[in-house]
């Protein structure tokens, strides 16, 4: 049965999030990125503890802790649409200063 969950934008949730090439699917957090709206589909952003290198848009979440996080995180480049029944738990919520930045990097990776 679908979830009937509304996640908010900017909660970080715990999902199967798939690798580019679709091969496989690592549990991970995520941040959502769409508004809610009573659809099973949600459009994620991957969220990592691995900064190292960082490409155009991708940042540090500032309030880590605040959004539910183990570790000091990092946004990257790494979009998905999925299904809503995917979400394992939600951990947070981004604050506002993390949420500028995550419109930020989306204007620049789609060009908008």
């Amino acid at each position: 049965m679908p979830t009937t969950t509304v996640y908010d934008r900017g909660a970080v949730v715990l999902l199967p999030f798939p690798f580019s090439d679709q091969a496989s699917v690592k549990i991970r957090p995520d941040v959502i990125a769409n508004p809610p709206y009573h659809s099973t589909d949600l459009l994620v952003v991957a969220l990592t503890s691995a900064g190292d290198v960082l490409r155009p848009g991708e940042f540090a979440i500032q309030f880590w802790r605040e959004a539910g996080l183990l570790h000091p995180s990092f946004a990257k480049r790494a979009v998905a649409s999925v299904s809503g029944d995917l979400v394992r738990r939600r951990l947070g919520q981004l604050c506002d200063a993390d949420l500028v930045k995550l419109d930020n990097a989306i204007r620049l990776w789609f060009g908008l």
